[in-house]
């Protein structure tokens, strides 16, 4: 009487292996449409913080956010200049932003700002399935 070994053969488990690799094929782009579904979801949601940021500003100054402002620069009149400070900056204290708005100095063109400042990166302006910018 033959003794029999207790075990799995290799063409046994090289199946199993096989099985398990193709289910995770399977599941894979299931996974990834969950994760592209989550960052659309996201982005969905930074866009409505956006819009209520511009609502709320309007409900305190009566006009939404310009892109330029009045500047009395040389003394004798007042003229409309850009200085870099866009809709973006003006919004940030309605998105609880604050810390980075008080660290602005209106008296300085945006680009005469440290790069500390202009260099923050504030999640809500960026939806995650963005490419990300070019770096310079």
């Amino acid at each position: 009487m033959r003794t029999r070994r207790r075990g799995f053969t290799l063409v046994e488990l090289l199946v199993v292996i096989a099985i398990i690799g193709i289910l995770v094929a399977l599941l894979l782009p299931a996974v990834q449409a969950a994760r592209e579904a989550a960052r659309r979801m996201q982005c969905t949601n930074h866009l409505k913080q956006f819009a209520l940021a511009s609502h709320n500003y309007h409900d305190v100054f009566r006009t939404f956010p310009r892109y330029s402002y009045f500047s009395n620069r040389d003394g004798n009149q007042a003229w409309r200049i850009w200085q870099g400070f866009s809709v973006h900056t003006m919004l940030l204290p309605y998105m609880e932003q604050t810390s980075i708005y008080d660290r602005v100095d209106w008296r300085l063109f945006w680009y005469q700002h440290p790069f500390a400042i202009r260099g923050i990166k504030i999640e809500t302006f960026v939806c995650p399935s963005s490419p990300a910018p070019p770096s310079s």
